[in-house]
């Protein structure tokens, strides 16, 4: 018999198991000597800091990422320890930190069903990576999680060595104290206290069955199962929660189908006050520390964060979306706001405001009407068509390229284009066209007609490098309908790119944050304005005294008519397909862009009962109007900086035919600001214009 097959076998397996043996030595190794210690006394691990976020004026808003308040777990509804052991870990009393079984179960539902189905995670081993580790997963993170798992029950039954009544090892129920009062339940929900009060209105000892399993259920996911952001997926956790609770012995089969139809949203508290004060400027600082840091900083606390929110600018927005709103509610049909339900409330109109200063400081941000319906802020995230209010972007790609002086003369009438071989007619809103009349003029009346043949004259490309240069970071195409607003951007956009005409023509990166300090008062990170030449500051000074005439004689004059008298420059914004109502505008101190619509835009429509549009004139105008008389109220006037180089001439707003003239017949004269070599239109000139359009419109 040839033995030498079998030796030469038995020697690799030996160096197969000899070399596998030492990786895992050493990747043990590494693991245990990366290992976060534990305190010396368990006591040491309970309450932590928060994370602090402060306005600009100094004072504190909001502190998030923090247990607030311990309660022991005696006054905890045993409905609570119930659900908790019985969706996460069935085994919790038997184990002494990790549980095997589990472990291979989930190894092989993994196996069979694909990566990360199913987790093997204990009680503790969650309690671990809660208290010394980011969200991130990996089998040396797995590895560590088990190793601390085991050290701290060890921990915890030589300092906790007595039983319960029950019978159970003491050690433990202090395990599931520490687990409840540390444990994020979404929300800005740390500890049991923090979610009986925030999703409840009520304390922990008097949660009620359905309530501590709709709890529990969020702890797995506390974001994919919040029942105020996703009502449907919570509702299908407490089912399984339920379902869990009666493999475990707690229900019975009848009790447990007396509550198969409770949903989420009847467990809920939703007429509870909100004790974050500015929700959306919590969450948008919160998604921009993690894209500076990485989760982990908001995972351990203590940071202070310097905001530029202007207390009072923001309570004056909050105030003036909410009126605006109501108002349109009542426009468009709707029940009062507060007597519509949860669900209900998703259908409502929504808006956004940004105010800016020309420094780039976000002084105020409202995100939408209700962060309980919805976390989506429209302010930062959403992108939608601004419709007219991006006809300036148009209009100084054309002033810088050369193409068009503020009086280079138009026809605006009803025209058609050959598009990828269809045929468009770009129309003006109410279906009018203004004739004969100035590119100025034009601008000030919204005029779809003359915009697009402004685009034309230097061309789709021109538009789109203006638009990247004054901030607008979206998809945004060469397109022929350009002038017209249907490239999506954002409100910030808007804002941060009429600021730049308000800076003249310097734009300035906006920003939320000012400074981050961490918890030993080092100074991680001071904003550091990043400031670029945008566009020339002469046609910056035209366009700002265009957008002026647009709120004194055009489509923004209900600002007049609503009572805010002060110097102002802006432009309404409507989409053709009757979705977005815009108004962007400034004055020499502040930058505000409002948004008006609804989330869902395919079944939605700002039409009012009677049929009529609303339009940016008449639901977003009133909100900036409002917005800027309450911000404004009691600062000193200050008007305008007029280059002293530029000559402000009173002009036929059609003709562009100077008024002082004899032969000029304009009633109402509009102002205009021409540079060097910019001059009034020669009368001559214009009718020989008009002789030629109409000449060119007799049939042949």
């Amino acid at each position: 018999m040839n033995l030498r097959p079998l030796l030469i076998g038995a020697i690799a397996t030996c160096i197969l198991a000899l070399t596998a043996g030492l990786g895992l030595a050493y990747a043990l190794h590494r693991v245990v000597a990366d290992l976060p210690a534990l305190p010396a006394d368990p006591a040491e691990l309970g309450l932590r800091p928060g994370t602090d976020i402060y306005a600009a004026s100094g004072q504190r808003i909001y502190t998030f990422n923090q247990s607030r308040q311990w309660v022991p777990l005696a006054d905890i509804s045993p409905h609570v320890t119930a659900a908790l052991i019985a969706t996460e870990d069935a085994d919790f009393y038997a184990h002494r930190g990790i549980d095997l079984k589990a472990i291979a179960g989930a190894a092989r539902d993994n196996v069979l069903r694909g990566y990360r189905t199913r987790g093997g995670s204990t009680l503790t081993q969650q309690l671990i990576k809660r208290l010394f580790f980011s969200p991130d997963k990996s089998l040396a993170r797995k590895l560590s999680e088990a190793l601390l798992a085991l050290q701290l029950e060890a921990q915890f039954a030589a300092a906790y060595p007595d039983t319960t009544p029950l019978g159970r090892p003491a050690y433990k129920d202090r395990l599931l104290e520490l687990y409840l009062n540390e444990v994020f339940y979404g929300a800005n929900a740390h500890g049991i206290h923090d979610a009986a009060a925030i999703f409840f209105n009520t304390t922990p000892d008097a949660l009620d069955l359905p309530r501590a399993a709709l709890l529990m259920g969020q702890i797995n996911a506390p974001t994919a199962f919040n029942p105020l952001r996703h009502p449907q997926r919570a509702t299908r956790r407490l089912q399984h929660v339920f379902d869990r609770l009666v493999a475990t012995g707690y229900l019975d089969s009848t009790a447990r189908w007396a509550m198969a139809d409770l949903s989420a949203t009847d467990l809920i508290n939703p007429g509870r006050a909100p004790r974050n004060p500015v929700p959306y400027w919590v969450e948008a600082i919160k998604s921009e520390i993690v894209a500076r840091w990485g989760p982990q900083a908001l995972h351990y606390g203590g940071l202070k964060i310097h905001t530029t929110l202007d207390i009072a600018l923001q309570e004056a927005a909050e105030d003036a979306v909410e009126r605006g709103l109501t108002a349109l509610d009542q426009r468009l049909g709707f029940k009062p706001y507060a007597a519509a339900t949860l669900e209900e409330r998703r259908a409502y109109v929504q808006a956004a405001l940004v105010c800016l200063a020309p420094t780039g400081g976000v002084l105020a941000m409202v995100g939408g009407r209700d962060i309980f319906v919805s976390y989506y802020n429209r302010a930062l995230t959403a992108r939608r068509q601004p419709g007219s209010g991006f006809k300036p972007v148009a209009y100084l790609a054309a002033l810088e390229a050369g193409a068009i002086t503020p009086l280079s003369l138009f026809f605006d009438e009803a025209r058609q284009y050959e598009v990828n071989g269809k045929t468009w007619r770009p129309r003006n809103y109410g279906g009018r066209y203004l004739g004969l009349t100035t590119a100025a003029w034009a601008l000030v009346h919204s005029a779809n007609s003359t915009a697009v043949q402004i685009s034309e004259s230097v061309g789709p490309e021109r538009v789109v490098a203006m638009a990247r240069r004054l901030g607008f970071a979206g998809p945004i195409g060469p397109y022929r309908s350009i002038a017209l607003g249907v490239a999506e951007v954002t409100v910030l956009e808007m804002a941060a790119a009429y600021a730049a005409l308000a800076n003249y023509g310097l734009r300035v990166e906006p920003t939320l944050v000012a400074r981050v300090v961490d918890p030993q008062g080092r100074t991680l990170f001071a904003h550091e304005p990043a400031i670029r030449r945008a566009v020339d500051p002469d046609l910056a000074a035209q366009m700002v005294h265009l957008l002026r005439q647009a709120v004194d004689r055009g489509t923004g004059r209900r600002i007049r008519a609503l009572g805010f008298g002060g110097p102002a420059a802006g432009k309404t914004g409507t989409t053709n397909d009757n979705t977005d109502a815009w108004f962007t505008g400034f004055t020499p101190d502040l930058v505000a862009s409002v948004w008006v619509g609804f989330d869902e835009r395919e079944n939605h429509r700002l039409v009012d009962a009677e049929g009529v549009q609303i339009t940016g004139g008449s639901g977003a105008t009133p909100i900036w109007a409002e917005f800027m008389t309450a911000v404004n109220a009691g600062r000193p006037r200050r008007d305008f900086a007029v280059p002293a180089h530029l000559e402000l001439v009173a002009v036929d707003p059609r003709t562009g035919i100077e008024t002082a003239r004899p032969d000029s017949t304009a009633p109402n004269p509009l102002s205009v600001l021409l540079r060097r070599g910019e001059e009034p239109n020669d009368p001559s000139a214009v009718d020989r214009l008009r002789q030629q359009h109409a000449l060119a419109e007799i049939p042949h």
